[in-house]
């Protein structure tokens, strides 16, 4: 089952703002990768669907989060603070987009990748869509993947 661009654009807008009180635009075309620092969260689905959910975002709109989230100027944060975030964000995109699917599905932890020069790949892809978004000039991606059965 293919979700439609509506649902997940809805849902992932909804959780920034809920959770940060932020409203993130929609985005046409996902951002281009560039040499910025960025961070990344993955989260594999099992079940009756078998794939995943990774958020890509730039590291200055997860400072962003995080001083929101835990209420503390930027330069307070720690890298792990910065690691919480994007797996609790993550976490709860996953997690609304995981009741989207029929039948019987969970998600597992998610894994968190950051730094400015790596590449995210994934085995075993029937079919994958990226979604962009954008905040105040800076950019995150959600990407919904569905393995071969």
């Amino acid at each position: 089952m293919r979700l439609h661009e509506k649902e997940i654009r809805s849902t992932v807008r909804s959780v920034w703002s809920t959770q940060l009180g932020l409203e993130i635009h929609d985005a046409e075309e996902p951002p281009t990768p560039s040499g910025a620092q960025k961070m990344t969260a993955a989260i594999h689905l099992s079940g009756d669907h078998r794939g995943g959910i990774r958020l890509d975002c730039s590291r200055l709109l997860i400072r962003r989060a995080a001083s929101i989230m835990f209420d503390l100027p930027v330069d307070q944060l720690s890298e792990d603070d910065e690691r919480d975030v994007i797996g609790e964000l993550t976490n709860v995109i996953a997690g609304n987009i995981k009741a989207l699917f029929p039948g019987s599905n969970s998600i597992s932890l998610p894994t968190i990748i950051d730094g400015s020069d790596y590449t995210v790949s994934t085995l075993d892809v029937k079919t994958s869509e990226a979604f962009g978004f954008s905040l105040d000039g800076e950019h995150m991606t959600v990407t919904i993947v569905e393995h071969r059965s």
